[in-house]
Parts: structure tokens; sequence; C-alpha cells
């Protein structure tokens, strides 16, 4: 019996993901090295149940890291030659900042997109994966049923009033009469 239940737990099954890079040709500076094709940015692995990734290797990139060079980060579908990530500038992988891929992965746990961020160095790692799940949206609650009253409109109950909030005018009334009648005396 017991032999049953570990057989029908569902196994961790580790991927591997390379995240490409690659370079986009400005006409403002012709001057920057552009990397012709895509190159090989960083490769983790990663169990789609946990959220972060394993660094496996990483190699950053050569050359200038001008704010003005722009760089591709992502993933690379080969069959239809698109990418799915993000645009950053090159000064992002300047030693002074830490770097942080998001990896989205679906319900499958296959990556459908990437994220790039790169922030002042302080605590942790100098290069760190996080993995986010895609999880369901709101729904709208469809076919609901309109309840109408007698009269045909939407039965509203209006709330309770309270003494004061029904009778506020004639305590004001009250309270005017005692002012001027105390001003005669």
């Amino acid at each position: 019996m017991l032999l049953a239940k570990l057989l029908l737990l569902p196994a961790a099954v580790a991927s591997s993901v390379t995240i490409y890079m690659s370079s986009v040709p400005t006409t403002s500076s012709p001057s920057t090295a552009v990397i012709p094709s895509p190159i090989p940015l960083v490769q983790f692995s990663y169990d789609a149940d946990q959220s972060t990734g394993t660094v496996t290797s990483y190699t950053p990139p050569q050359g200038s890291y001008a704010r003005d060079h722009l760089l591709r980060i992502g993933l690379l579908d080969t069959k239809t030659d698109t990418w799915k990530g993000v645009l950053t500038s090159a000064a992002s992988f300047a030693d002074e900042y830490r770097k942080k891929f998001v990896v989205h992965v679906d319900e499958k746990g296959e990556p459908y997109h990437i994220g790039f961020t790169a922030v002042e160095k302080g605590a942790g790692e100098d290069l760190e994966v996080e993995i986010v799940k895609r999880e369901a949206g709101p729904k709208p609650v469809l076919n609901k049923p309109i309840v109408l009253n007698a009269e045909g409109k939407i039965d509203t109950k209006e709330p309770e009033k309270t003494f004061i909030q029904k009778y506020w005018w004639m305590i004001a009334i009250f309270l005017l009469v005692q002012l001027v009648a105390g001003g005669k005396e």
C-alpha cells in the first residue's frame, strides 16, 4: 500500500534552460560591437515547483558597457526564429550591478517569457534566477440571475436609519428655538 502511494507521487523533474543574448544595432553609435548572432548568456536548471533556479554557467557580455548599446535577452525559438524576452542596456551587466533573471513558466513548467533586472550590489548573490509560475486570473461571475421585486425593479433594501438620521432637522429646530428663547431673557 505504501509502495503504491509512493509510485503515485509526482516526480519533480529538473529542467535546463539557456538564455541567449543578441545585440540590437543602432544608427547613433555604429562603433559599438554588434553581436552577429545570438550567443548563450546564462544556463540554469530549475524545478517548476521551486521559486529559484540554479545557475550552471554564465558568460557575461564582452566589450564596453555603454548605456546606448542595447542587448536583447531572452529565449530563442529556433523553429520560428522568434524571441521571448526583454531589451536592456549593456550597462546593466557592469560589475557594480546585481543581475536577476525572472523566468515565467506555464502550468507544464515550460518557460514562455524571460524578465531581467539589474540593481546596485548589496547583500545577496551577484546573479540569481527566480521562477514565477503562471496563475489563473480572476474569473467573472456569469449567468447570475437578477432578482426583481413585484414592481419589476431590482430589490435593494435601504439600511435602517438611526433616530438622529431620521430627525436631525427637528433637533436643529429645537436647538434654534432654545437659543432664540434663551437670548430674550
